[in-house]
C-alpha cells in the first residue's frame, strides 16, 4: 500500500489510536507510550497492507498485537503483570472498533454535561443520575414541574447536538494569558475582592470577554473550564461590576485592559512625539545645575549626568503633583462599600517584554520594578525610579544596599535633602517642573486617542479617568527612555543606582 496513504490514515486516526491505548492503561504517560509503539508498527507493515478495503482490520490487528508485546516487555522488566486471561480478552476487530466509539461517546456525553448551565445542569443530574421524578426533582429544586420538563427537554436537545460536534477548546485552556488586574483604592480591605487578583481564571475570563460578549458555555470552551466551576466565578465578577450581563446570556468585560498591542503602539508613538521635548526639559534642568548646587545639600558636588538622572525623577514626581491638582474633577469609583478606586488589567509581563517592534525595545519602556519612595531607615528615605533603561545593576530596588552603605560611610555620591533644602531646589527647578506637567497633559490626550481606538465601544466611557490616574507610573519608563534617546542622558558607565535621591526623615513626611 502506498506509504504516504497509511500516513495520512494514521494522522487522521491519532486520537482514535490513543483512545485505544487508554482503553486499555490507564496511565496516560504509558497510554502514549503504548500508542506510539502502535503507529510505529502501522507505518513499518505498508507493505503488507494490499487494499483499503482490508486496511482498517488489519490496522487494528496490529494494535491488539502491539499490546500484547507492551504488556510482555513490561512484565520482563518487572514493571507490571499480565496473564493469558487478559491477553485472550482482547475482543476482536469490530469489538474494538464499537468500544472506541461507545468511550468517545461517553466522553463526548461528560463534555456536554460539563458546558450546560446551572439550571439545566441540575435538572439533569437529578433526574438521571440521582434517579429523582420529575416531581421529586421539582420539589428538590424549587421550580415548577413544567420548567423541569422543559429543562429536560431542552437538554436532550443540547446533549444531541453538541455530542455530534466537534468542540476545540480555546488556547487559554491550556495556555492562559499572563493577565495582570490591578486596583488602586483606598478604604475597607475586602479579601473576597483582593483575591479576584490571586486567581488566573478571573483575569482570563475578562480577557476573553473584552472585545466579544460571551455566554457562561462558550467561557467554558474558551477556557476549557467546566460550568459549575465558571459560574461561580462569573458571579463574583458581576458582582462587583467588571462583568455587564448582556442580552441573550451573555456576559463582557468592564473594565479597561492595556493589551500589548496598544502598549507597543504608545510607546512607540509617544517615543516619536515627545523626546525631543523630554530633552528640551532636561537640557534647561542643566542649566539650573550651578544655583541647585549652591543649596548645600550633602552629594551636592556628585557628576552632572548621576545628579541629572535624580534630578528628572525629582521633576516628574512634582510634575505629576501639579498635573494632578489641574485634574481634580477626575474622581475614583466605589469598588465595593467602604472603598474608592479604580480597576485595570494588563495582558503582558513587563519584565519579559523584550521583542523588538520596528526596532523598539518596548522592555527599555517600561519600569518593571519600582516608581515611588522606600524608608531606608528611621533617619533617610528614598525617592526613586528603576526605570527599564537602566541595567538592572544601576537599578535602586536591587542595590538599596549600596545606598545605605554611602550614607553612612561618608560616601557623597548622593544627593541627600533636609526638608528645607528639598523645597528650596524645588522652587528653583519650578519652570521645567510646569514644562513637566503639561508634557503628562499631552501624554493623557495621546494615550486617550488611542485607548479609545484599541478598547471595546462599552468601556469607551471608562477610558479617559483610567488613563487620567493612571498615565503617571504607566509612563515612568517612558520617559526614562526618551531621556537618553535624546541625548541630554547617558547610560551610567558605574555600578551604582542613579535616579535616586535621599531625603532626612521628619515626623510629618509625606514626600
Amino acid at each position: 500500500m502506498d506509504s504516504k496513504r497509511l500516513y495520512d490514515f494514521v494522522e487522521e486516526n491519532m486520537k482514535t489510536i490513543f483512545a485505544y491505548a487508554l482503553s486499555r492503561i490507564s496511565n496516560q504517560e504509558d497510554a502514549e507510550d503504548l500508542a506510539g509503539d502502535i503507529i510505529l508498527a502501522i507505518l513499518s507493515c505498508s507493505e503488507r497492507i494490499k487494499n483499503e478495503d482490508t486496511m482498517f482490520g488489519y490496522v487494528w490487528q496490529i494494535a491488539a498485537n502491539t499490546y500484547k508485546k507492551f504488556l510482555r516487555k513490561r512484565s520482563y522488566s518487572g514493571t507490571a503483570e499480565y496473564d493469558d486471561d487478559i491477553l485472550n480478552s482482547i475482543p476482536s476487530d469490530g469489538d474494538i472498533t464499537d468500544e472506541i466509539i461507545k468511550m468517545e461517546e461517553r466522553n463526548s456525553l461528560r463534555r456536554e454535561l460539563s458546558l450546560l448551565s446551572k439550571q439545566y445542569r441540575e435538572c439533569t443530574v437529578a433526574y438521571y443520575f440521582d434517579g429523582l421524578s420529575c416531581a421529586q426533582t421539582s420539589e428538590k429544586l424549587g421550580i415548577s414541574l413544567e420548567m423541569v420538563k422543559y429543562y429536560l427537554f431542552k437538554t436532550r436537545k443540547l446533549l444531541k447536538e453538541g455530542i455530534g460536534m466537534e468542540h476545540e477548546f480555546g488556547e487559554k485552556s491550556y495556555k492562559p494569558s499572563n493577565f495582570e488586574f490591578v486596583t488602586i483604592f483606598s478604604g475597607q480591605f475586602n479579601r473576597e475582592y483582593r483575591n479576584l487578583f490571586n486567581r488566573r481564571l478571573s483575569g482570563n475570563i475578562l480577557l476573553s470577554a473584552y472585545y466579544t460578549p460571551m455566554t457562561i458555555r462558550e467561557l467554558s470552551v474558551e477556557l476549557g473550564v467546566a460550568s459549575a466551576y465558571m459560574e461561580d466565578e462569573v458571579s463574583l465578577l458581576e458582582k462587583y461590576k467588571l462583568l455587564t450581563p448582556m442580552a441573550g446570556g451573555k456576559y463582557q468585560t468592564n473594565l479597561v485592559i492595556f493589551t500589548e498591542s496598544y502598549t507597543r503602539e504608545f510607546y512607540k508613538t509617544a517615543s516619536e512625539s515627545y523626546t525631543d521635548e523630554i530633552g528640551q526639559i532636561l537640557h534647561d534642568v542643566k542649566k539650573m545645575l550651578p544655583e541647585i548646587r549652591a543649596v548645600g545639600f550633602r552629594g551636592n558636588g556628585i557628576a552632572d549626568d548621576r545628579m541629572i538622572w535624580a534630578l528628572l525623577w525629582l521633576v516628574m514626581h512634582r510634575g505629576h503633583t501639579v498635573f494632578e491638582k489641574s485634574n481634580s474633577a477626575v474622581t475614583l469609583d466605589i469598588v465595593y462599600g467602604g472603598a474608592t478606586g479604580i480597576n485595570y488589567g494588563t495582558d503582558y509581563d513587563e519584565t519579559g517584554f523584550d521583542t523588538p517592534f520596528d526596532e523598539l525595545n518596548v522592555g527599555e519602556y517600561g519600569c518593571p520594578a519600582f516608581a515611588g519612595y522606600s524608608g531606608i531607615d528611621e533617619s533617610y528615605f528614598a525617592s526613586f525610579a528603576d526605570f527599564g533603561v537602566l541595567p538592572k545593576k544601576n537599578q535602586y530596588s536591587y542595590h538599596n544596599d549600596i545606598v545605605k552603605a554611602a550614607l553612612y560611610s561618608g560616601d557623597d555620591s548622593y544627593a541627600v535633602f533636609t526638608e528645607e533644602q528639598l523645597n528650596e531646589v524645588t522652587e528653583i527647578l519650578n519652570t521645567q517642573i510646569n514644562d513637566m506637567a503639561l508634557l503628562y497633559g499631552k501624554l493623557t490626550d495621546s494615550a486617550v486617542k488611542l485607548m479609545k481606538i484599541h478598547a471595546p465601544k462599552n468601556v469607551e466611557g471608562l477610558v479617559e479617568k483610567i488613563v487620567t490616574k493612571t498615565i503617571f507610573f504607566r509612563t515612568v519608563g517612558l520617559i526614562g527612555k526618551c531621556s537618553v534617546n535624546s541625548g541630554e542622558l547617558t547610560l551610567p558607565d558605574d555600578d551604582k543606582p542613579v535616579a535616586v535621591f535621599v531625603c532626612e526623615a521628619t515626623k510629618t513626611d509625606n514626600s
